[in-house]
Order: structure tokens, then sequence, then C-alpha cells
């Protein structure tokens, strides 16, 4: 339960009155720590057991005074009058200080409420304790309601904190009393409040039965807030009533424009001094994200905008419109001050629905006639700009088509390259890697350049492989950054390879390679190619980044093993990002190299074509799959991996069943053998 505030009628709680009770000067300065108590005054504490600081001291009174010479009004604040007559319209500095706590603020939280100690509502009394919230933690308890305890008095808590605290100590095995220090009913959930290092050990409470029911316990702990005062929430309800005002809902039109002239916002003092109205947006924009609750409501509730007329020379001052509207269709953003398009390049990834922009009567229409083409490409679904049609309908589907996935000659459901890029650095990679892998890593990667090695060697050994022996992982699991097996940060960051030497000088101790012919063997990969944006420009010209690539790509390959000299075959994933060089070296250059290795395993869809005589072929390999699994117990699957291990001869694939029987695992059986 939060504190007490204090009492009705108490006077504003300033700095504590130095003097003692009896009006005699200042108090005897002591050395600190706790003094002992004189008169035998009883110690007061409130229902939580906390010392009450409210309580009456000797004599009677309390021990919070009024400031000299303040009068205690007894009205509430809203009725009180001024001491100069009636009150004009805010300024706009304490206008804009309103604002951002609504922009900001929140009362309605009620975890929030519970881990700043207040008593809940919107007007906190100022003299209320508060808990330390950087210190505590605030978990949501949910199973009080449906357990048998909700029948006892009080609705089950007492029983419920009782039982978090014992069994949280418990479980923890600690001699330490856990402790939770606040609690509150509210519908369904149980909110407590407890110092974080005993919160840690409530919350492995989760999933525990209590009185017959199974207890879900989070942790809702988030930034302290604080409540908005009653003239936030005055101006609030005038925001909402000014977007009220301006919003049609039969043509789903919400019109901000000409702001500064709207009676209710002059009246609140927000456009004194031709200041811009960057916060004013904010604010109302604020109140528009609370009004729908679900993305889908305000996708059907607005679909134009119009800010027109705003004195905007940036769409940074409204760039929390594109947040709150980021499916916005029609937008008008005439009669503003926009000069150029870097006054407009803050949007050229958002709203990429839009399909109407207006930008009539503003500066950009004279200083850069040409503005149109770059919007174009900015937008892919614009229509209508500044009322000239530049794309129909038609042409919107067809370009949109075009960024889909073509047929291409490869396994991936997506590869789109830019300009050949992609295409160019995997024939490259594909063929330096194997014969030349210095060169390769001197013209692509820097000293910014990220590679990582991950080897999953726990993946079961197939059928296809029974016929060899089952490869070492030696020579790259020294180099594994396999986080499933490398918990600890120091390890992982020391096997973050960054920098072409240290890149090369990994890639010296891994053992040679040979992957399968690009133009031959294309069935033996899978290769995805897509764009990327906002990577860092290694120039440092565009702080907002450029635009790269990232490859994938599955196959296999063949690699010599350094002790054995034997041949083996791994599957591998290999992840690219490219993005532009660094000035006056290769115009391109990886930014992260991320190579994944597990046992090898044919990828899907990369058997060979079918043949005209192919149904009478598997026919008899169906046949021989059902003997094989008669003689062996194993199931059809494994059957058909020794066979093809066999190349589909019966008795080879009998011998080579019982050779390796003992190497099989326990799935490969579907009854056990005798």
């Amino acid at each position: 339960m939060a504190p007490n505030g204090p009492r009705k009628g108490a006077g504003p709680s300033g700095a504590r009155n130095p003097r003692d009770s009896t009006g005699n000067g200042l108090k005897a300065v002591t050395r600190g720590g706790i003094s002992k108590r004189r008169n035998n005054t009883a110690v007061r504490v409130d229902r939580d057991g906390d010392l009450d600081m409210d309580a009456p001291v000797a004599g009677g009174r309390s021990s919070r005074k009024p400031k000299r010479g303040a009068s205690i009004p007894t009205e509430p604040r809203s009725t009180r009058s001024a001491a100069n007559g009636s009150r004009g319209p805010r300024p706009t500095a304490k206008a804009q200080q309103i604002i951002q706590r609504v922009i900001t603020g929140t009362s309605g939280n009620l975890p929030s409420r519970i881990a700043n100690g207040m008593s809940g509502g919107t007007k906190a009394f100022k003299g209320g304790r508060q808990v330390n919230a950087s210190h505590t933690m605030t978990l949501q308890v949910e199973g009080l309601k449906s357990s048998k305890a909700a029948n006892n008095e009080g609705g089950g808590l007492k029983e419920l904190l009782n039982f978090l605290e014992r069994k949280a100590q418990s479980v923890a095995k600690t001699t330490r009393s856990i402790r939770i220090k606040k609690s509150q009913i509210n519908g369904d959930f149980v909110y407590v409040t407890t110092s974080k290092e005993d919160g840690e050990d409530i919350l492995k409470l989760n999933g525990f039965t209590f009185a017959g029911t199974v207890l879900s316990i989070k942790d809702t702990s988030g930034p302290e807030q604080e409540g908005l005062s009653s003239s936030a929430l005055e101006v609030k309800d005038q925001l909402r009533n000014v977007l009220s005002a301006r919003y049609d809902p039969n043509t789903k039109l919400l019109n901000l424009s000409s702001l500064g002239d709207d009676p209710i916002l002059k009246q609140m003092g927000f456009f004194s001094g031709g200041s811009k109205p960057e916060k004013l947006f904010r604010a109302l924009m604020a109140v528009c994200e609370g009004l729908f609750k679900t993305p889908e409501e305000k996708r059907n509730a607005v679909v134009s905008v119009s800010l027109a007329a705003n004195n905007v020379d940036d769409v940074l001052q409204i760039m929390s419109l594109a947040d709150t509207f980021p499916d916005l269709v029609n937008l008008d953003l005439s009669q503003n001050q926009f000069k150029d398009l870097k006054s407009l390049q803050k949007w050229q990834h958002r709203l990429r629905k839009l399909e109407t922009l207006l930008l009539n009567d503003t500066p950009i229409e004279a200083t850069t006639p040409d503005y149109k083409a770059e919007l174009i490409s900015w937008f892919p679904r614009l229509q209508n700009l500044s009322g000239l049609q530049v794309r129909t309908p038609e042409q919107v589907a067809a370009e949109l088509a075009a960024l889909r996935p073509t047929p291409i000659p490869q396994h991936g459901a997506d590869f789109r390259d830019i300009g050949g890029i992609g295409e160019g650095f995997i024939k490259e990679f594909i063929g330096m890697y194997d014969a030349d892998r210095n060169t390769f890593a001197a013209k692509y990667y820097d000293d910014q350049s990220k590679f990582s090695l991950a080897v999953d060697n726990t993946s079961t050994a197939s059928l296809h492989t029974l016929n060899s022996q089952r490869p070492s992982w030696g020579a790259y699991i020294k180099f594994s950054r396999n986080h499933t097996k490398i918990t600890h940060a120091g390890p992982r960051v020391q096997r973050l390879f960054t920098g072409t030497n240290v890149i090369q000088s990994v890639w010296q101790q891994l053992p040679p390679t040979r992957h399968p012919d690009l133009a031959t063997e294309f069935h033996k990969y899978i290769i995805d190619c897509h764009p990327v944006q906002s990577l860092p420009d290694p120039s440092g010209q565009n702080p907002s980044g450029m635009d790269g690539i990232t490859i994938t790509i599955h196959g296999e390959f063949q690699d010599q093993e350094p002790a054995t000299l034997n041949t083996a075959t791994r599957s591998f994933s290999r992840t690219f990002v490219l993005g532009p060089g660094v000035p006056g070296r290769n115009p391109i250059r990886v930014i992260s190299d991320m190579l994944s290795l597990r046992t090898y395993s044919p990828l899907p869809n990369s058997a060979p074509e079918p043949t005209a005589d192919q149904p009478n072929e598997e026919l008899q390999q169906q046949q021989m799959v059902v003997e094989l699994c008669k003689q062996t117990g194993m199931t059809p699957e494994y059957s058909r991996f020794c066979l093809v291990g066999a190349n589909w001869n019966f008795d080879q694939a009998l011998m080579l069943f019982n050779e390796k029987r003992a190497q099989l695992p326990g799935e490969a059986f579907a009854t056990t053998s005798q």
C-alpha cells in the first residue's frame, strides 16, 4: 500500500524547522547517528510498519510546521482567486513546460505509481513519501483471484504476501529476510514493490503453485514517471478538444493547418513571439496516440492530414507525425517554409504508403525546380505531387512488382541485387576464398571489418556419410564463437575478429577449402541477396548512413584436415554485409562476415532433375527400402540413406549397415533390432 500523505488541512511541507519544541533557539548540534528519544514519547508507525513522519510530537503539535507568515488555504486549489484579479493566458514558457509534461508524463500507470510510492490518482500530495525507485523493483503477480485464498478475509492478499516472502527465501536458500515493501490489488493482478535483490528472488517463483493456482510473476519496473498536474491535465483536455474540432470523420481528414490562428491555442498562449510549434506538434501526436487502441484502428480513422500554413521549415519539427501516422495516404505541407530537399530528407524512408503530397507555395519550388524527381524516388506509391500526376496506379503496381523477387537461376526466394554488385561479389568470393584468401581479404576488408565463426558439431550424423569417417572440428573449434557454447562476454569479444590483418591471420589457420563451381554446380547453393539501409558511411559525410547489401549463402565445401590430410565435406551458411568502401580504396567493403559450419547435409530441393525412366527406378528403390527396413529395423528414411550411400546396391547397403550399426543414433531404428 502506498504511504499516507499529509493530513487534510496541513500546511505545505517546507524545510524542517530547526528550532526545538520550546522555541528557545536552535537545537544543539549532535554528531549524527540515532539519538535517544526524550520524554518517553511512544514511537508512531503507519500501517506498513514505517516510521510515521507526520506523527504528533510532544505537546500534541505536528512536527511539520507551515512557513512563517503563510496562510493555509481551505478551499480547493482550482477555486482560489488570484491576488491581483483574474489571470490571463499562461505565458509561452509555462505553456511549453506543461506541454512537455503532457508528452512525457503519465498518471494512469498503476505499477509506476506504486514504484514511485504515490497514493494513486493524479493529485498526489507533495508531502507523500516515495519509495526510492532506483533501488526497487515492481512485480506483477497474477493468480490470486483464481486461488482458494481469494475467499479469505482481505481477498487473500496477506496469505499471498506471506507465501512470496517465505517461499522466495526458501528457494533462494538465503538467511536474509525477504520483505515486500508495498502491495496493491488492481483487477486480476497484485503489484508488489521490493528491493531489487529481493525482487530477483521472488521472480524465481514464477510458475509456482499457490492455493491451488499457478502464479505468473513479471517484472513491470519502468522509468520513474511523475503524475500529471491538474494544469497539465487541463491542457491535455484542451488539446483533445482541438483535435476533435479539426477532424472530419466523413473524409477521414485531420486538419492541422494554420494552428497559429486557432482561438483555443492562441488563448493558451502557445504562439507568442512567433515561435515554431514543434513541441505543440509532439503534444498533439501524443494525444492522438492515446485515442487509438490498435494501429489498424488508427489507419482506418486517419487517411489524410493537412499541416498547411504552419511556418514549418524542416520536417524534423513535425517528425512525430510520421511516427504517429506511418501509413498516411495524403499529406498537405503547402504554404510552409521548406527551402530545399535537405529540409525534407528525414522522411526519405518514411511514409511509404503516401500517395498525395502537396508542397504548393513553398520556397522549394523556386530554389529546387527538380525536387519532384527526387521525391518520386523517396515515396514509391506517390501519384500526386503538388497537384500534378507523377505516376498512374498501374505504374505504381508495376514498380512495386519489380521490387519483388524475380525468377533468376538460383534457389533463394529473395535475390534483389543493386547494379550487379552482389552477383559480382559472390562470383569473386567463391573463387578467391579457395585460391587466395589474403588477396581477397586485402581487397574487400578494412580495419573496421568484422569476421566471426560458429561451429555446430552437435547435429546427428546422417547415413550420407556412413561410408566415410566423421570429420573432426579441431581446426575450427578454437575460433568458434557459438553462443550456446561460449557463454561469457570475454571469450565472445575475443573471438570477434576485427581488421584486415587479424582476419587474414585467422583464415591462414583454417583448412584449405574447395567450393562447388558456381556455374556448373549451382544446385548445391541457396543464395539470398537484398538491400539494406543506414549503414555507416566511412567518409563521415552522411550521418544518416548509406545503402548496402546483405548476402546469405547456404551450401557445402570440402576441406582437408591438417592432422590426417583426410578430405571432409561440410555444410555452411555465410552472411556478408556489404557497404561503401573507404575513400581511396575498393568502392565496396565487407562490414560484417559471419560463417556458420555444421555437419554435411544436402540442401533441400537439390536433387538432380528427374529422367524419363525414373518411375520404374523409383518403384524398385521403394521395394529395396521396404526390404531393408524389414531386415535391419531401421526407419524408411535411414534405410533410404543407407541405400544411397551404397549406390542402391542392396547387398552392399546391408554390409554397410552391419559395419556402421554401432554408430547409428537411436532415432535411426523404428523398433529394436534383434
